[in-house]
């Protein structure tokens, strides 16, 4: 007899209270109703109702309805927190409202993330791009400040404000674009930038003139081709490391040609020392013998002819095993090409599934068991003509004794 009591209650409490928990959001009736029906559900199980309230409110948070439907999830994260603590008073009715009343806001935040996914469309693909870019790592502030700017229509779509048009949608579609591009820049160019500023700053121009200039030039390359190209992420990514590199080179050599300016005579002859040891250290590893007798331009190119005759002895053998296996592997090619052209072409003549099994002729039902002919029963048993039975024993034909016996006619010529 207490649940009757108990659900005229919370019918009371829901209806003064469901008004200022959706104040800022549509469907107020659908809420009203679905609070309604959960509460009831409960038959005042306060601990029941707050640990389904729980459950649905983090399958919420991980399905991202967070950013789906904020209006909602915000109202929700409160009333669910004054479930916990009318639980933790002892007022079990009204924890059961608060409960129902979260659960209600999470499945209207579900249908709201359904019209938000069909509305915003373009604005969510482009969105995904980015982040697939990573740009909430690299650009983390300018993704926060489009998010926002997403979440603001989203927010006007949970209250029924306006109807979201692509005229709307346009500003903000031409931002996520442009941080796409700026994205890339970051990504692809700007560590190119930063290299070309750094050599720059240590008077690369000067020391390195020749490689500073082709470094500049590929740096600013990059930038246009990027920008021209923000779909071809190949492309893009192959530009921004050509700049990069460019860029490494003109502020290592600038370094070097700035300490190859300041030398003194014993400086100069420790330089060409240790250019000599570096030389020699790959002659030993190539097995070149000791070449320092020579100048160091004629070391460079001893150990050069003598990696290229390596390289020729080691490559020969592995080029003759390369063209004997392309020939196999061509042979091999060959036997299975004309095996399938036998085996293919009489497939269309060995299974001609049509002519073998022409399920049509081997079983035309209609022929072998055309049941209307083989028991046409009107015409193997018409009863009628069976056993008419006035026709077989007319006892008046079979019997008519007057016919049989009309002895007087056969022995009239005896006389």
């Amino acid at each position: 007899m207490r649940h009757p009591v108990l659900l005229s209650l919370l019918i009371g409490a829901l209806a003064l209270s469901s008004g200022c928990a959706n104040k800022r959001l549509a469907n107020h009736e659908q809420f009203d109703q679905i609070a309604l029906e959960k509460a009831s559900q409960f038959g005042g199980d306060s601990e029941q109702a707050l640990l389904e309230a729980e459950v649905k409110y983090e399958e919420a948070v991980n399905s991202e309805l967070n950013f789906y439907a904020p209006l909602h999830m915000e109202q929700a994260t409160e009333t669910l927190q004054l479930a916990r603590n009318n639980d933790l008073k002892g007022l079990q009715s009204e924890s059961i409202i608060a409960s129902s009343q979260v659960i209600a806001l999470l499945q209207l935040a579900r249908k709201n993330r359904i019209k938000v996914e069909q509305n915003l469309q373009p604005l969510l693909k482009q969105k995904r791009v980015l982040e697939e870019l990573n740009c909430p790592q690299v650009l983390p502030s300018e993704f926060d400040e489009q998010l926002e700017a997403i979440q603001e229509l989203i927010k006007r779509i949970e209250s029924d404000e306006e109807v979201i048009t692509a005229e709307k949608m346009q500003p903000i579609l031409d931002d996520l674009q442009q941080l796409e591009l700026d994205t890339l820049l970051a990504i692809h160019w700007q560590p190119a930038k930063d290299a070309l500023d750094k050599a720059e700053d240590e008077n690369a121009d000067d020391n390195a003139p020749k490689s500073f200039i082709i470094a500049e030039e590929l740096v600013a390359q990059a930038n246009i081709e990027i920008r021209n190209n923000v779909s071809n992420r190949e492309l893009v990514s192959a530009k921004g490391l050509i700049a990069l590199r460019s860029a490494q080179h003109a502020l290592y050599i600038a370094r070097d040609a700035e300490l190859l300016v300041k030398l003194d005579n014993a400086l100069a002859e420790k330089a060409a020392l240790n250019m000599e040891e570096l030389l020699a250290r790959i002659g030993t590893a190539l097995k070149t013998g000791d070449v320092r007798h020579m100048a160091l331009l004629d070391q460079t190119n001893a150990i050069a002819q003598s990696a290229e005759t390596q390289a020729s002895r080691l490559i020969a053998p592995l080029q003759t095993r390369i063209s004997e296996l392309e020939n196999q592997l061509k042979l091999a090619t060959q036997v299975v090409e004309e095996a399938s052209v036998v085996e293919e072409t009489p497939v269309v003549e060995e299974t001609p599934v049509v002519e073998e099994t022409p399920v049509v002729e081997e079983t035309p039902a209609v022929e072998e068991t055309p049941d209307v002919e083989e028991t046409p029963v009107v015409e193997e048993t018409p009863v009628v003509e069976e056993t008419p039975v006035v026709e077989e024993t007319p006892v008046v034909e079979e019997t008519p004794v007057v016919e049989e016996t009309p002895v007087v006619e056969e022995a009239q010529p005896t006389n």
